[in-house]
């Protein structure tokens, strides 16, 4: 991908055989390759090739803890600083406390996604900018999101307040 992204013609006999493949448009500045990945083999794949690692959307705050350190060690050993260590949590940031446990529980009642209750974030603005700052803490820059919920209005109202939780970040 990086020697495409680069502008090379590229071609390989290995596992997916490619002939002479070439991209028209590329883009005008590097892209970071991000690699996900939840076992120990993968985590440390991620850390040899990629720039960046995204976590399983299922970490308990444990496991989230554990796997960031796992990572950052594999990246000492290859010598590497990674531009990214991001983590996927589902999300609704409510209009309250109340409305948020609401959705959640709601989520959750269906077995949500076979995702751990732990591993999900629902809360007021200030309580979900919290849960963040502890998963900074533990060494992630980024966190990618996703909904708890498809209720297209509550999602809409979540996003907005997920702004102002990254105004409350700084």
């Amino acid at each position: 991908m990086r020697r495409l992204l680069a502008g090379e013609t590229v071609s390989s006999s290995r596992r997916f055989q490619i002939t002479q493949a070439s991209i028209a448009l590329r883009p005008a500045e590097p892209v970071e390759v991000w690699i996900g990945a939840s076992a120990p083999p993968a985590i440390d794949r991620a850390a040899r090739m990629a720039d960046g690692w995204i976590a399983s959307p299922s970490l308990t705050h444990e496991e989230a803890h554990s796997q960031a350190d796992f990572y950052r060690g594999r990246c000492a050993t290859y010598g590497k600083r990674p531009t990214a260590i991001a983590l996927r949590r589902d999300i609704y940031v409510g209009e309250s406390s109340a409305d948020a446990q609401a959705v959640l529980q709601q989520a959750l009642s269906k077995g949500y996604r076979g995702i751990p209750a732990e591993a999900l974030i629902a809360g007021s603005i200030d309580e979900v900018a919290a849960q963040f700052r502890v998963l900074g803490e533990l060494g992630y820059t980024d966190i990618i999101v996703r909904h708890l919920t498809n209720d297209q209005l509550k999602v809409l109202g979540s996003l907005e307040r997920l702004g102002k939780v990254r105004a409350a970040l700084g």
